[in-house]
């Protein structure tokens, strides 16, 4: 029997007030004195008594569990005594408002084992006594949260001492959506080990389970119970934790996500649609697979022998009853059949045996293969689909990208969705992507080291039952009229199929608070249907910081697509430079680099030391020149690895804090030397870190005024910045340069902490 919301905040509190301590012992813990160290889980430990020895922590579990809008929060935390004398500290915790602590214990319990919640007011005072005596600004990011404070704990020397505290409360509602935040520091200094799962159970069916903040992938699930977990052995992403689960409200569950934009008017908005679990009598149309095959000289050898067991795997995987056809090329182009055939047990030899049969030599004919593929009738009722797998660039027959895309564009009557497949680094990686993008599919980049087999079989896992199709998004006025003016920019431009337990995230920006009604057509298992959502940007706040950032990453790729295409006709790029478009293009991605901190292949320098911030001429120019670089380059590593990474902006669903992308040698790195502190996003130069609104200005190194960690002003600038959510800018260690209205403020650390920040190459961590 499922409770309602309110009854089980009533359960909630009646268990919370069972469990708090009594009223003397919660006011003799607010009142005493602190302990040796304070243990900060989400950002580290702090060392309060000099004469004791210091603790750390070294790794955090949270196990979170999401019922029926009730999240309960488990934190178990190891706090390392490194000394050989025994030391003792005690917990300090950030909590959502209305948190209840339903547990808290550790080993080795002393008089008592006991935790507190102090309100938000209660919470300030005592960051703010905490920080003028520690010196130290860290704590000022969780300004403004409620807080739990425990009991001491006692860490054995040369010991580690396990904590486990536990919290519930309500999550926020938003339509048919739940949100769930776990406060965690936004700092890249944290070198804390996170573990993180996420276990979501609901009475009503589970249309998605999204975190736009962090990679967690869904590990299993159905439609009323799902489970997410981080990645085991990857760094957790800097930033708090947000998890939303959308219910399921019919086939296609739509929800708004708004980040209103405190400079002007309008904002940003993020709107999430998922299908959740396909309904076990679920009709879904046949598939129609169309296997092209690169046989060219130069896939002979341990390439082709994976092509071909890949092919066979495709084959192999395919119902009884779904169609087929195999296009092979060199410098011709040959095929399996005049038509696709039906799999069965009469032709599924004879499809091996022409498998088995091909070899290679010759040319690769491209072009031609893509037409032959396209330009045939589907079935009646089939899902149209084609696997194209080649290694190297167009040597025979139409080899120009520009002419071969509007060929593919023309021929693609059909409606064929063109997975790609570039196998090695001599592939034509923007032609390769503009092909598969444009027919609602993707591209995939199989490196040298890599198995061709192993990436048809994922591609071809996710493509065994299309559920939502041919999606096209309309954004009428509130009363349902036609309206161009509500919204623009969206992203992305060609909206993809949607396969089983899969997501459509869709941003764009709005330009008035005024109300929108948002209209998704598609096909649901073949049958065309209609989606609304009505929505009112006037409730719009300033706040949901991932909505702006995954739209700027968007908005860069398609730049960065614009320019690729723009290259791919070698008698124009000679006059690109020359085009005033290039030069706004390169602008536009030069700014929303430095306002939102997003690395890309035109602005990666902005992390360089070298690089001079405050010189926006310079750095102008710099990205022209990259941009145009980029733009010239068609195949080869670098090509791959640019595109790759346009992808990877194109698609991103979570906030990429770490600008994880792949180095120029295809490696994935990050990056230390920006950072993103709620909102607002910094480049560090030396041991000073400037506001990235400061980087293009000209001059701006001299600030108007500087100010010293402790002092009134700074104390007055806390709060002026508390009083906008933005306190723990100044949490970032070293000096930091920034700008506040018309003013640019240097603030200085404690004097004690002034301590250069040594520059770091980009660490290569596996992301």
């Amino acid at each position: 029997m499922r409770l309602s919301i309110p009854l089980i905040a009533l359960f909630a509190a009646t268990a919370w007030a069972a469990q708090s301590p009594t009223s003397s012992t919660s006011s003799a813990l607010r009142n005493r004195p602190w302990s040796s160290n304070i243990v900060l889980p989400q950002s580290r430990a702090f060392h309060v008594d000099r004469q004791a020895p210091a603790v750390r922590v070294n790794h955090v579990r949270a196990d979170i569990l999401l019922v029926d809008g009730v999240a309960t929060t488990t934190l178990d935390v190891a706090v390392v005594n490194q000394s050989d004398r025994d030391s003792m500290a005690e917990l300090l915790l950030p909590v959502p408002d209305g948190a209840v602590v339903s547990g808290f214990d550790f080993e080795g319990k002393a008089a008592d084992s006991t935790a507190v919640v102090l309100a938000r007011d209660e919470a300030r005072s005592t960051f703010d006594s905490i920080v003028a005596r520690l010196r130290d600004p860290a704590l000022l990011e969780f300004a403004g949260a409620a807080l739990v404070r425990s009991s001491v704990l006692p860490v054995p020397k040369l010991g580690t001492q396990m904590v486990r505290v536990r919290y519930e409360h309500i999550m926020p509602v938003e339509g048919s959506r739940w949100d769930y935040v776990l406060p965690r520091s936004e700092s890249l200094a944290s070198d804390v080990q996170w573990d993180v799962t996420v276990e979501v159970r609901s009475a009503r069916s589970i249309a998605d389970v999204y975190s736009p903040t962090h990679d967690l992938p869904r590990v299993n699930g159905d439609a009323h119970r799902v489970s997410l977990r981080a990645r085991a052995g990857m760094p957790m992403e800097a930033g708090p934790l947000r998890v939303s689960v959308l219910l399921g409200e019919g086939p296609l569950s739509t929800t708004l996500f708004t980040s209103a934009d405190a400079e002007g008017p309008g904002g940003w908005f993020l709107l999430l649609a998922g299908i959740g679990e396909a309904r076990a009598d679920a009709v879904l149309p046949p598939r129609e697979v169309t296997l092209v095959l690169d046989r060219s000289g130069s896939m002979a050898g341990n390439k082709f022998d994976q092509a071909r067991a890949a092919a066979r795997q495709v084959i192999e995987g395919l119902a009884v009853g779904e169609a087929i056809q195999i296009i092979d090329y060199s410098d011709t182009v040959e095929r399996f059949a005049a038509e696709p055939v039906v799999k069965s047990a009469d032709t599924l030899p004879a499809l091996r045996a022409y498998l088995d049969g091909l070899t290679t030599n010759g040319g690769t004919n491209l072009a031609g293969a893509l037409e032959a593929a396209l330009a045939a009738p589907v079935g009646a009722g089939r899902f149209p689909v084609v696997l194209v797998l080649t290694d190297g660039l167009a040597t025979v027959g139409e080899k120009r990208e520009h002419m071969i895309r509007a060929q593919v564009e023309t021929a693609n009557a059909h409606g064929r969705r063109v997975f790609t497949f570039g196998v090695g680094n001599d592939v034509n990686a923007s032609l390769l992507d503009a092909v598969a993008v444009q027919s609602r599919a993707r591209a995939t980049y199989v490196r040298p080291d890599e198995d061709v087999e192993v990436a048809v079989g994922r591609v071809f896992k996710d493509l065994s039952g299309p559920t939502v199709t041919d999606l096209a998004l309309a954004v009428r006025s509130a009363s349902g009229n036609a309206d161009t003016r509500i919204v623009r920019d969206i992203y992305p431009r060609v909206m993809p199929d949607l396969y089983r337990s899969d997501r459509l995230v869709v941003v764009g920006r709005y330009t008035a608070a005024e109300g929108a009604r948002f209209e998704l057509k598609g096909k649901r298992a073949g049958v065309e249907a209609t989606w609304t959502l009505d929505y009112d940007f006037a409730r719009a706040l300033p706040r949901n910081d991932f909505v702006r950032r995954l739209w700027a990453m968007r908005r860069i790729a398609g730049l960065e697509d614009e320019l690729r295409l723009a290259g791919a006709d070698p008698s124009k790029l000679a006059a690109l430079k020359d085009d005033a478009r290039f030069s706004e293009i390169a602008s536009e991605m030069l700014t929303l680099a430095t306002r939102f901190g997003i690395l890309t292949n035109s602005t990666a320098f902005l992390a360089l030391e070298g690089t001079q911030l405050g010189n926006g001429s310079a750095l102008l120019a710099e990205a022209c020149s990259s941009a145009l670089q980029q733009a010239d380059a068609r195949s080869g590593l670098g090509s791959v690895v640019s595109q790759q990474n346009i992808a990877l902006n194109r698609s991103q669903a979570w906030v990429n804090g770490a600008n994880c992308q792949y180095g120029a040698d295809g490696v994935m790195q990050t990056t230390n030397a920006v950072q993103t502190v709620q909102g607002r996003t910094f480049f560090r130069r030396g041991s000073q870190w400037i506001d990235g609104r400061l980087a293009l200005a000209e001059g701006v190194t001299a600030p108007d005024r500087v100010i010293e960690f402790g002092t009134p002003e700074y104390m007055a600038l806390v709060n002026h910045l508390s009083t906008r959510g933005q306190a723990g800018q100044l949490s970032i260690g070293g000096e930091i340069l920034l700008r506040d209205g018309n003013e640019t403020i240097l603030v200085r650390p404690p004097s004690a902490a002034v301590e250069p920040v040594e520059a770091q190459a980009p660490v290569d961590d596996g992301c």
